[in-house]
């Protein structure tokens, strides 16, 4: 049996807050952009800068969409920052993008802007807090976000990658996926190593330079950290890669919940998690929703970056995500 022993799901991407906005995906075919989000003051001056016109993407990768770069695609009308267009495009404007995390080859992103290996940045209270619970070597992050629908004209006749009771309205508010993965081959908090041992982070990833980690050195436990992808997810000759992306969004990585019969509301950050999760979590989430039908209805609308779950020990979780592996890689 496959162990991770901590398990962690975490929050990355363009959100209402952060960017003002959510990532797009097309309904049709489950190809998806994870947008970045604005870096912060302390990045902006600390972190190694990218600006979203720097930043190349395949054209047409998204259906009719012909943006070469992360600001053509986040201004193109086909993308639906309903009331919020003006806050997203001085979002892009003026700051640079914090792209974090890198899992590995990314499908939509041009070969001079693309990541060959895995590394995931975090500071802080949120760090602290994996501190505390014990996320390290050998600990599994899965990443989420939550994605609105490019605008298609042939969408109400064609089949969407989306299970049936979710409804064109609900899909229109979007809906929250899991994209990506990244197994801890190594924790990182010092400068020294990132300086000998991994040139390409150095010079890109924002969260990959002397002054970011001098900036958090005084932090007990929220240093800046760095964890680094292992080369592969398990060591039984598979040679599945031990960070990745998702190629495409479906109805096995959906964690929004479908409405239920009863209910006249619907929102996308409740969520509809295999019972054994409610079990083993060890965190925020911890102790809310009900099992229901042996899924785990709970509501996750509060402010929240990682929640972590204890799965050291659990057969369940092992079977369901080498499933997940399976049907959608």
């Amino acid at each position: 049996m496959h162990k991770f022993g901590k398990v962690v799901l975490s929050r990355k991407g363009f959100d209402s807050s952060a960017g003002g906005g959510y990532s797009p995906f097309d309904p049709k075919t489950g190809e998806y952009i994870v947008l970045p989000i604005p870096d912060g003051k302390i990045g902006a001056y600390i972190g190694n800068g990218t600006r979203y016109e720097q930043i190349k993407i395949k054209p047409n990768y998204l259906d009719r969409i012909n943006a070469s770069t992360l600001e053509e695609l986040v201004n193109s009308d086909a993308l639906r920052f309903v009331n919020t267009k003006a806050k997203v495009k001085e979002a892009i404007t003026n700051n640079y993008a914090h792209f974090d995390p890198w899992l590995g080859d990314c499908p939509w992103l041009e070969d001079k802007s693309n990541h060959q290996i895995g590394a995931f940045g975090q500071v802080d209270r949120p760090q602290a807090q994996l501190h505390t619970q014990g996320v390290g070597e050998g600990s599994l992050f899965l990443f989420f976000s939550r994605f609105e629908p490019i605008k298609t004209t042939s969408q109400d006749s064609e089949k969407i990658v989306v299970p049936d009771n979710i409804s064109r309205e609900h899909l229109g508010g979007g809906l929250y996926f899991i994209y990506g993965w990244l197994k801890v081959k190594e924790v990182i908090q010092q400068y020294k190593p990132i300086k000998d041992d991994y040139p390409e982070l150095l010079s890109r990833h924002p969260h990959a330079t002397k002054e970011y980690f001098d900036y958090y050195a005084n932090k007990e436990n929220g240093k800046n950290t760095i964890y680094i992808a292992d080369e592969f997810l398990f060591n039984d000759g598979s040679n599945i890669r031990g960070c990745g992306y998702f190629p495409t969004l479906n109805e096995d990585l959906l964690l929004t919940a479908p409405a239920q019969e009863s209910e006249k509301s619907w929102i996308p950050s409740r969520w509809s998690l295999k019972g054994f999760f409610k079990e083993n979590c060890s965190s925020v989430l911890k102790c809310k929703g009900q099992i229901r039908d042996g899924s785990w209805l709970v509501e996750t609308g509060w402010q929240w970056q990682e929640a972590v779950f204890d799965f050291d020990e659990s057969e369940e979780f092992c079977q369901w995500f080498c499933q997940l592996l399976k049907t959608s890689c």
